[in-house]
């Protein structure tokens, strides 16, 4: 039986699995599915390994000796090593999760001459960031990011940044997270009682989260925080901090956990809050509209255009994150929310723009190399 040569090796890099790199898998698993691409994935952890596993692209994970996979935690050698193998006529994709983040690894890999694609859902500059020497960060960063070949974000406000804040030449092609709106799942029960209560699901990152803005907020406003019960499941830098917030407002009001199953996180909860200084359209968010928990989030997590007004608020406005959490005390209030968002996707983010971008996507990555 012929072995079965790759067409794009798939560099999967990012420190911890999020929702962006789920959506990646699921598209990937989609493209394996439905357009027969044929990829080779590398994933730098043990965590992304499994989720590549979930995603049924087992298959396609590469394992070797330079511990690129198998080793649960890759080096720089090892990625190295996976660059000097790759042909260069056959595309590479990036899947960094930011930009800044393994910029070694596209420096090298334009600097060896590979044909080097980026799927990256946050294109913000290190300055927004808050990187250390951010403003060189980002002169340094942009000659590489004009030398890629292709680009993937994954909505219309990361595409304009790509041209706009960083003038790359490339195309840059626009692939929505997607996900299936269940509406049986907007009738389950909600609990009964006075305290709503309110889920953090994701990253413990304290800046970019917001997560250091809402334990200040939780400190200073204890009688109104004591209103709620807040629940943050995820794990991070930021855990320490959250779990002196539990131990501060007491176990019965702040409850810290690691990362579980989504749906059992959401089914006991009543909201999900995004109090993030900036986002790349969670995942998350699309998961409890389908579960039928209602989004609260700040306005920069480019949410705007699925989310009721009421449930908007501008980052470090803690009275609008106090008038948004009232406004969806009520049973009938929270209903409505979810039935709001459910239609704002439908109308911004219908599959089928999903399914032609995969498939354009696809077939560029199959064109073989220009041979200039």
């Amino acid at each position: 039986m012929p072995e079965v040569v790759p067409e794009v090796c798939v560099l999967l890099t990012p420190r911890a699995l999020g929702g962006h790199e789920k959506a990646l898998l699921g598209w990937l698993a989609d493209a394996v599915r439905m357009e027969a691409l044929r990829p080779r994935i590398v994933a730098s952890t043990r965590d992304l390994q499994q989720a590549c596993d979930r995603a049924g692209l087992a298959a396609c994970v590469q394992q070797d000796a330079d511990g690129a996979a198998g080793s649960g935690q890759a080096s720089r050698l090892g990625l190295l090593a996976v660059l000097r193998r790759w042909p260069v006529g056959r595309p590479l994709l990036l899947a960094p999760g930011v930009l800044h983040s393994s910029a070694w690894l596209l420096a090298a890999a334009v600097a060896l001459g590979h044909r080097v694609w980026v799927y990256v859902p946050m294109t913000h500059s290190a300055v927004r960031m808050n990187y250390r020497w951010a403003a060189l960060r980002d002169v340094a960063l942009a000659p590489w990011l004009r030398r890629v070949e292709g680009w993937i974000t994954i909505d219309d406000a990361h595409a304009r940044q790509l041209d706009t804040l960083w003038q790359v030449p490339a195309p840059v092609y626009v692939l929505p997270n997607v996900y299936s709106m269940d509406p049986a799942a907007g009738r389950r029960a909600d609990a009964s009682g006075a305290a709503l209560r309110v889920l953090f699901l994701g990253r413990f990152d304290m800046h970019q989260k917001g997560l250091d803005w809402l334990v200040g907020v939780l400190r200073a406003r204890p009688p109104w925080a004591m209103c709620y019960r807040w629940q943050f499941q995820g794990r991070g830098p930021g855990e320490g901090a959250l779990q002196e917030l539990a131990s501060a407002l007491g176990p019965h009001r702040v409850q810290v956990q690691p990362f579980g199953p989504v749906d059992d996180a959401l089914a006991v909860s009543d909201v999900l809050l995004l109090p993030s200084r900036f986002e790349g359209v969670p995942l998350v968010a699309l998961e409890a509209t389908s579960y039928g928990v209602p989004v609260i989030a700040s306005q920069e997590t480019g949410l705007s255009p699925l989310l009721p007004t009421e449930s908007l608020f501008k980052f470090g406005d803690a009275a609008g994150l106090q008038a948004a959490l009232q406004s969806l005390r009520e049973v009938d209030a929270r209903r409505a929310a979810v039935e709001y968002s459910r239609n704002r996707i439908i109308v911004n983010m219908p599959p089928s723009r999903y399914h032609r971008a995969r498939r354009t996507i696809v077939r560029a990555l199959q064109q073989p190399a220009d041979p200039r």
